[in-house]
Formats: C-alpha cells, structure tokens, sequence
C-alpha cells in the first residue's frame, strides 16, 4: 500500500482533532479561565506524574525499533526534554519551577501519589511499542502528544494563569511546549508516512493514537475525580496555599 502523504496524514490528525478529549468538562474550565488554586495544584501534581515519565516513553520505543534514521529523530527529541545536556533546563526542573511557585516543594511532589488514571497514561503509552511496534508508538507520541501539545497546553495555561499570578519564569515549561513541540511532530510525521506501507501498519498506528487520546480523556477525569472529592484525605493531597499575596 503506497499512501498518499496529505491525506494520510490528514486523516490521523483528524483522529486527534475530533477526539472527545477536546469537549471534557475540565478543559472547557480551563478556557474559561474557571479554575481555583487548589484546582491547579492538582492538575500540577499529576502533570507532573506524567511529565517525568516522557523519557522514559521515548526510550521505551527505542529499545523497539531497528531503523537508525527513525532513531536519530526520537534521540533529538530525547536530548530536548534532557534539556540538552544542561540539568537545569530539562524538562521536569522546568516544571519543577512551576509546582515550587504553587507551594509545592520538590519532597512533597515526590512522596504525593500518582492517579490510577494519570498511571494509566503512562503505562498506555509504555505498551504501545511492545503491542504494535515502533511506528505505530511514533504515531502516538507524534498525533497524540507532540501534535495536541501546543493546542493543548495553550488551554491549560489559560486556566492557570486564570487562577494565581504566577511569576513568567515558573511558567517555562507551557511555554516551551506550546512554541516547540510542532517542529517535534512535523519531524516525528517525516519519519512515519513513509514507512506505512501496508494496511496493517496504518491500522496499527491509528489505532495506537486512538488508545492515546482515550488514555488522556481518562487522565482529564481522574483531575475531575481528584477535584470532585468532598475532602481530600491525608494520603492523597495535602499542600500549603500560596505564602504570596495576589
């Protein structure tokens, strides 16, 4: 099967575009700039959660995958979220400075638990080469993730700042994510379109994106459930309010 470039890969961002995940309840918050302090707290902590783990999802594929050129391609994106060699602008410092300046010091965001639903995520996408191979994982960091991220992070970020005057510099890591990660996704689609050559490997890819976008709808829900719980107990979250005034 020879695919048509534009149209293949119109039809996996189609996936992702018309996905549920766009109408959840708490995105649609995030919009609207309807989000409380403790409600970001929240989002932060599991954010995080999944955030810390994206290398090791990125290594995950490439301990699947034979292809050097489709390796050099995921290794850059790798040495981006490494920061590049520079500990001090990896990515999860980067959203480090963002939960120290919520009153969530890095101890605390260690010892709070990670969300079944946020484990979820991650395991989702730690399957997915194993399941249906590297390209079909590419496809889901690529449509899934790097190709939703600047949409998707623009709209959380309008919720945070909606909610506490956050100082520009704790808010690096959106910033980054909203300007970069289609450069990401533009180079991550160059390496799969033409390696899709029969059925099998398209259905395999569209139905690994599928699986990631359900993954990050459920992700979304477990915040929701987090927030929706009458008192939070003791074991599950437990942070100081900002000491800053507004």
């Amino acid at each position: 099967m020879k695919n048509n470039s534009s149209f293949f890969r119109n039809s996996l961002r189609e996936i992702t575009v018309n996905h549920p995940l766009w109408s959840h309840e708490f995105l649609k918050r995030c919009r609207t700039g309807n989000l409380s302090l403790q409600e970001v707290q929240v989002l932060a902590v599991q954010m995080y959660k999944f955030s810390k783990e994206f290398n090791r999802i990125l290594a995950s594929i490439l301990s699947c995958c034979q292809d050097e050129s489709a390796q050099l391609v995921v290794l850059e994106n790798l040495f981006d979220e490494m920061g590049r060699g520079d500990a001090s602008q990896c990515h999860p410092e980067l959203f480090r400075r963002f939960t120290r300046e919520l009153g969530i010091d890095d101890n605390t965001l260690a010892a709070l638990p990670t969300a079944p639903e946020t484990n979820a995520l991650i395991e989702t996408y730690l399957r997915i080469p194993h399941q249906y191979g590297y390209l079909a994982a590419l496809g889901a960091v690529c449509y899934a993730s790097e190709g939703i991220v600047s949409s998707l992070y623009t709209q959380l970020y309008t919720g945070i700042v909606g909610a506490a005057p956050l100082p520009k510099e704790s808010l690096i890591f959106f910033e980054v994510h909203i300007d970069v990660d289609d450069s990401h996704a533009a180079k991550l689609a160059a390496v799969i379109e033409p390696r899709i050559t029969i059925n099998e490997e398209e259905i395999k890819v569209k139905l690994a994106i599928v699986e990631a976008m359900n993954a990050r709808v459920q992700f979304f829900s477990g915040i929701q459930r987090q927030i929706s719980e009458p008192r939070l107990s003791p074991n599950s979250f437990v942070l100081k309010p900002l000491s800053r005034s507004a």
